[in-house]
């Protein structure tokens, strides 16, 4: 696995890069007033990022279905302040649904070109909001895993396209090697993301 990791090393660096220029932009934009956070989520290009995987037949219909059962869900464990159920299903949301999605684009690559998009957004929200040491364990924690399971699916696809440059012997033990990647690296963000579970529900419900 280390040497999977090692192969990574450049798509984990520009991927960061990216992140950092991004985030900081919108961060120092937000605190400089140079725009406010809802008035970019009224825009068609924050609407379409938001609501892409909606647009694909099969996976929108499965992810309406999905938040017909999750939302009530999530009204009933933050009204009986179940705290046990609602970082169960903050999990679940997360490891699962969004991990997916997130995965799924960045094995399809275009639709990664919303990320600088989103990640100025989300500096922007991050400077134009209270601070709370909750909001930013959760942030830490739920950027770590989406970060390691987006970066192990593009290596995937990149490693499969320009096998030869990767040293692999072909494009399909580039696809194995990588979706091994992806594998490991996905179990391991559900560390990240149940940590920061954990302290999402804690916040939600102290605020109650």
């Amino acid at each position: 696995m280390f040497k999977l990791l090692k192969k990574a090393k450049m798509i984990f660096l520009v991927m960061f890069a990216v992140f950092i220029v991004s985030y900081g932009s919108g961060y120092l934009a937000g605190k400089l007033e140079w725009g406010d956070y809802s008035e970019y989520t009224k825009t068609s290009l924050f609407q379409l990022n938001r609501n892409l995987e909606y647009k694909v037949p099969l996976l929108g219909k499965l992810l309406r279905a999905y938040k017909n059962w999750h939302n009530p869900k999530l009204f009933k464990f933050l009204s009986t302040k179940n705290r046990r159920g609602l970082v169960l299903l903050i999990f679940i949301n997360n490891f699962f649904v969004s991990n997916f999605t997130m995965a799924l684009r960045a094995i399809l690559v275009l639709p990664l070109l919303f990320y600088p998009f989103s990640k100025f957004f989300q500096g922007m929200v991050f400077a134009q909001t209270p601070f709370t040491p909750h909001m930013t364990a959760v942030f830490i924690g739920e950027f770590g895993g989406y970060f390691l399971v987006i970066c192990a699916a593009l290596s995937c696809t990149i490693w499969t396209v320009f096998y030869r440059r990767f040293t692999f012997s072909s494009r399909r033990e580039a696809l194995g090697n990588g979706l091994k990647l992806l594998g490991f690296l996905y179990l391991i963000s559900g560390l990240f993301i149940f940590l920061a579970s954990i302290i999402e529900a804690s916040f939600m419900l102290n605020l109650l």
